[in-house]
């Protein structure tokens, strides 16, 4: 019992000496620090489109309606194929049929609907335009989206990163120099989320965007924007 006693009592000696040592370490001389945030901004021109398209078949019989759409998705598809689309870049959504009716008071069947949805990615926007019109005489008779993008951003997120420190630092120079003092190495380094985070944004059809289109062409994709910020705090010296 004694025995117990005494380790019991060890240990709370123990951690009562980490305890203070704790509070010491917090109690002690805070640095002093200039804490500031830096922002960049990197535009670059989109290389990828993604088409959300819709097919719809219609007849009054069911089997010529599901005939009629698998008809058209498979020349879809086809015509993707034929424009370099990988496979793995053409989804397809699941099939829906469904009987039609009028909105009248006593409703009439008119027929059966047949729909599907389909997203491809097409990575070579020189092929474009001609592929859409392509698509809209081959069977698609409805375009939910269209957007433009960067495939792969992470080179521009990183090279926005390291401007957006960049940024920090020249900011707390200029500070510093302001009070008299100079920085020194960097105490703490974040990147911040939410508003003025790492993000890309896209216009997906950028018609006030700055850019060099050719003479015949009618689209303007625009230009993808990549943002960074960050915090940084520098010792005072």
């Amino acid at each position: 019992m004694k025995l117990r006693s005494i380790v019991v009592f060890v240990f709370a000696l123990l951690l009562f000496a980490l305890a203070e040592a704790s509070t010491a370490q917090d109690c002690g001389p805070r640095p002093r620090l200039i804490s500031v945030s830096g922002t960049a901004e990197i535009d670059a021109a989109p290389d990828q489109v993604n088409l959300s398209l819709g097919i719809e078949s219609h007849d009054k019989d069911l089997i010529v309606a599901k005939s009629q759409h698998d008809g058209r998705v498979k020349k879809v598809i086809a015509l993707a194929h034929s424009a370099g689309v990988n496979p793995k870049d053409i989804e397809t959504s699941a099939l829906r049929m469904a009987p039609n009716y009028s909105e009248e008071k006593v409703p009439r069947f008119l027929g059966y609907e047949v729909s599907q949805t389909m997203e491809i990615t097409l990575k070579d926007l020189s092929k474009y335009e001609e592929l859409m019109t392509k698509l809209l005489s081959g069977g698609v008779n409805r375009v939910d989206n269209i957007a433009f993008y960067v495939g792969d951003t992470r080179k521009l997120k990183d090279e926005a990163r390291l401007k957006a420190i960049r940024a920090a630092k020249e900011k707390a120079v200029a500070m510093a120099t302001e009070l008299g003092q100079t920085i020194g190495k960097p105490w703490d380094i974040s990147e911040e989320t939410g508003w003025g985070a790492l993000q890309a944004t896209a216009n997906s059809f950028g018609s006030n965007a700055p850019r060099v289109v050719e003479e015949e062409a009618t689209i303007a994709p625009g230009q993808v924007t990549i943002r960074a910020s960050v915090r940084v705090s520098f010792q005072l010296e």
